[in-house]
């Protein structure tokens, strides 16, 4: 399949080439994946009036969806596990339950979200091949509430539920079979929640109010990082954490005609934001999930000329936010709207529209040739004219052997990929 690069892209690398030519240097380039294998996961069900809903909220480092689904007329979601070996399982409630949403799967294979439970409520849960664990409010009777957000793969999951026998005030929580729950507080009030958990138990999430007022917060070991708003903003939230520290988020800033500001994606690492902005156009975006091994953020942009119902998934890395319905083929009448998690092997979950109406989009990198220097999908002069740029340089991009030096051998590898 050939690369879609759009002419605007072909302009900035003539300059580039420009550059490199008057000059012998240019910016490390960013490096993104040519494009991605497709595969559609819409959960097999006859609706009988409509198309079956199918969305996918996160997967695992073996490459397993969960999500919810729904037909257009049902009031409901239930839940799904999804595999490429065994394809769909719908994961059947217990008595009393209407409701199932399954929001994380640990590599394990055990699952945690909401459901709701007729005359009671939304309640937290795990799923454990079969076997359904409730994790109750702090008082557990009608009209309180909980949900599980994230779990990982020491089975320990996060969320949010209701300290009280009312509805509010509610804080974050952290729960294992084996020590039960741990109740975070409201911290700076006067709510909280856990939204997300990484390998080594850090947890990250919001306080305040969840709209207006909330600000990031990291917990680890006892011990609370307030993030603040965003730079020049209003509010912070957490979506996901990476094994090395790294969180990702979303964060509103003032934003003429939104009385509450408009979301925008951030990277925090070692205390420091990096806002990631939008995608040409739009003017908001969201965060859903990084893999630091990857150095890959995914999420959401969205909000061209004022219509919220515009929503793109992106892919960003090396400073680069990438739309990623530029790196699937355009023959398969699919918009992705949302990128809500990835993995390490570089596959990515997203939600998209489609003429069999909103499904689920299972990504798979298709890797770039080796020496393609300037992520076009193909190597060339461009990357010619970069390597030789780079010549004797240490740590950069263009040592293809990876001994240190760019030089005689990485150029042999860079002319042996021509295409």
């Amino acid at each position: 399949m050939k690369p879609f690069p759009t002419r605007a892209r072909l302009a900035r690398l003539g300059a580039a080439s420009a550059t490199m030519i008057a000059i012998g240097t240019v910016a490390s380039p960013s490096h993104a994946q040519c494009q991605y294998d497709v595969t559609v996961l819409q959960f097999p069900i006859d609706c009988g009036i409509g198309t079956v809903i199918t969305a996918g909220l996160s997967l695992h480092e073996k490459g397993a969806v969960v999500g919810r689904y729904k037909c257009p007329v049902s009031k409901y979601s239930q839940g799904f596990l999804w595999t490429a070996a065994g394809g769909f399982v719908g994961l059947e409630p217990p008595p009393g339950v209407i409701e199932v949403v399954a929001t994380d799967i640990n590599d394990q294979g055990v699952i945690c979200g909401t459901m709701i439970v007729a005359d009671i409520g939304f309640r937290g849960f795990v799923y454990d091949h079969g076997a359904w664990t409730v994790l109750p409010p702090v008082v557990d009777v009608l009209g309180t509430w909980s949900s599980a957000a994230a779990i990982n793969n020491k089975g320990i999951v996060v969320g949010q539920r209701s300290i009280t026998e009312n509805l509010n005030p509610q804080n974050a929580y952290i729960w294992s079979r084996e020590e039960g729950f741990t109740d975070l507080g409201v911290l700076q009030g006067p709510y909280s929640a856990a939204t997300a958990i990484s390998s080594n138990g850090a947890v990250g999430g919001w306080t305040g109010t969840g709209t207006t007022t909330s600000e990031a917060f990291l917990w680890f070991d006892g011990n609370v990082t307030l993030f603040g708003p965003v730079p020049d903003g209003l509010t912070s939230t957490v979506s996901a954490l990476g094994d090395d520290g790294a969180v990702v988020g979303s964060g509103r800033i003032p934003f003429d005609g939104a009385p509450f500001g408009a979301n925008r994606a951030f990277l925090w690492e070692n205390g420091e934001f990096t806002m990631l902005g939008t995608l040409p156009d739009h003017t908001r975006s969201g965060a859903g999930d990084i893999r630091s091994t990857r150095q890959q953020v995914v999420g959401n942009s969205s909000n061209v000329d004022g219509n919220p119902n515009i929503r793109h998934g992106f892919i960003w890395q090396s400073g680069l936010m990438t739309n990623l319905n530029d790196l699937i083929p355009a023959d398969l009448s699919l918009v992705i709207t949302s990128a809500p998690a990835n993995n390490g092997s570089g596959l990515i979950l997203t939600n998209a529209s489609s003429t069999d109406g909103l499904v689920s989009v299972l990504l798979a990198p298709v890797e770039s040739p080796l020496g393609d220097l300037d992520a076009d999908c193909q190597v060339g002069i461009l990357d010619l004219l970069f390597l030789l740029a780079q010549w004797g340089q240490t740590g950069s991009p263009a040592d293809l052997n990876n001994d240190g030096l760019v030089g005689i051998l990485d150029l042999l590898i860079l002319l042996a990929n021509w295409t």
